[in-house]
């Protein structure tokens, strides 16, 4: 109970009792109660101090509660702003790397076209050459073989640059 409450001038005898038997244990003493009414300089330093508190509160500074969200929002902001220079780095690599697999897809479908019509200009080469071959067998008589041996050009033999002669020619 607050020393200023009211109700505490009525309280009952045997908590005042008790309270008196507890000054006296921690050594306090006995407590004199003053029932004086308050005179008119208390009375006008009361209003002044309430006139202050009433002035103080008017004109404290309260802070506007957009600027702590504004505040709170700033990491959160950063984070996105990091998260989408991330994703605009990768979406740039991704298409870094879609455009590469397009280049070898042309490349490669270049590629089996040479292939194919190489293959074709051989195989015309082979029933050509089989052609001239039974046309000639049947001019002259002579049997030719099916399969017939390709002939191979074999380069000039050349010595390697690096090697050394170990034995000189007498």
């Amino acid at each position: 109970m607050s020393w200023s409450d009211p109700a505490r001038r009525f309280e009952p005898a045997e908590d005042v009792q008790l309270r008196a038997e507890l000054r006296d244990l921690l050594g306090l003493g006995p407590v004199v109660a003053k029932a004086a009414e308050p005179t008119a300089e208390l009375t006008a330093l009361a209003d002044d101090l309430r006139r202050e508190a009433q002035r103080r509160s008017r004109t404290q500074r309260k802070r506007p509660t957009w600027g702590l969200l504004a505040a709170a929002a700033l990491p959160l902001l950063a984070a996105l702003a990091g998260l989408g220079t991330w994703g605009f780095q990768q979406k740039g690599r991704a298409d870094e790397l879609a455009a590469q697999a397009q280049r070898q897809g042309q490349e490669l479908a270049r590629l089996t076209a040479t292939h194919a019509t190489e293959v074709a200009k051989e195989r015309q080469a082979k029933e050509e050459v089989q052609q001239q071959l039974q046309l000639a067998s049947r001019k002259g008589g002579r049997k030719f073989e099916q399969n017939l041996v390709i002939p191979v050009e074999k380069g000039p033999k050349t010595l390697g640059e690096d090697y050394q002669r170990v034995k000189q020619n007498p």
